[in-house]
């Protein structure tokens, strides 16, 4: 026992009972209790962990093991495979225990699911948390982080049931992505979609966009508009409803239409903007937006480039 602790003589009585409580688990795990707390302020980490160790060499079969266990994890700080097999230990070898009215066998699961560098082994503690713990988590976001998972799996067709079973949760907020819904029902109608309109080289898609508009050819032009395409303002978000009612562009196509020999300077590698000017008198500018696709489900259409959408209006 260290120096620290011995002078304590509370401390040194509830000791006393931790290690005379050989055929007393529970009495053993009141006394501990206490000890870990003590140990923890006076900064004796290294030290509560062999003792809480050892009580498990000693006592393989504790019922109270899942708890120490979780302790020692805890303690452990920023050694996070440490932490991570103690907690795989405590799920393996020990039935569960509420200490405050929360699961061990939970948390260990919740811990596991976000620090593990191993996605099946995340994948497997979320299903478990779902199939045990449903009352405990948000079934959306969990789903959520199982899709991005599968997706590093290259597993698409689990990662798109994975996003068909979030959008079940409409209520779920992901944290730092407010419009989380939308993007994945824009990613879903993209996978169901028979994806005819993309292009292999944005010079080419630009080159027919440029072609529809100096013949007034509305069937090209409707021919390679995205499946999401929108129609908005620059300070509108793709999630308002309104950006995606269709309209006949075809209706616009007239000889006073003109656009800019080369695409925008704040396009990039996946985006690009073409200014475009005499639609309307109204609004007589029009930026065409293109952008690359991410699809990795399919090599084919991977990296290929669609019009995605028109920004009315001067940029800001």
């Amino acid at each position: 026992m260290p120096a620290s602790l011995s002078r304590n003589d509370v401390f040194t009585e509830l000791f006393t009972i931790a290690q005379n409580s050989t055929e007393n688990p529970a009495m053993r795990f009141v006394a501990l209790e206490p000890i870990i707390a003590r140990a923890r302020t006076a900064g004796e980490i290294a030290w509560l962990n062999r003792y809480l160790g050892n009580i498990l060499s000693s006592y393989p079969e504790d019922p109270y093991g899942a708890y120490y266990l979780a302790v020692m994890a805890e303690n452990v700080g920023e050694s996070k495979e440490l932490a991570l097999d103690y907690l795989r230990r405590l799920l393996k070898n020990y039935p569960d225990l509420k200490i405050d009215d929360e699961s061990i066998h939970f948390l260990a699961m919740n811990e596991i699911a976000k620090q593990t560098n191993n996605p099946r082994e995340a994948i497997l503690m979320r299903m478990r948390m779902q199939q045990h713990y449903s009352d405990r988590i948000d079934l959306g976001r969990n789903y959520f982080a199982i899709a991005g998972l599968y997706r590093k799996l290259g597993d698409w067709e689990a990662m798109y049931q994975a996003y068909e079973n979030f959008l079940k949760h409409p209520n779920t907020i992901i944290p730092g992505n407010s419009n989380a819904a939308n993007q994945i029902e824009a990613r879903l109608t993209f996978h169901r979609s028979d994806k005819s309109w993309t292009v292999d080289k944005l010079d080419d898609l630009v080159a027919i966009i440029k072609r529809a508009l100096r013949t007034q050819n509305g069937s090209l032009l409707k021919k390679h508009q995205s499946v999401d395409f929108f129609l908005m303002s620059w300070s509108q978000e793709t999630s308002d409803p309104f950006t995606h009612i269709p309209m006949p562009l075809e209706s616009f196509l007239t000889s006073t239409i003109s656009y800019r020999s080369e695409l925008e300077k704040f396009s990039n590698n996946s985006e690009a903007y073409l200014w475009t000017t005499g639609w309307t008198w109204m609004i007589p500018t029009w930026y065409l937006y293109f952008r690359r696709i991410d699809y990795p489900a399919d090599p084919e259409i991977n990296g290929n480039w669609e019009w995605a959408g028109i920004y009315f209006g001067e940029r800001l």
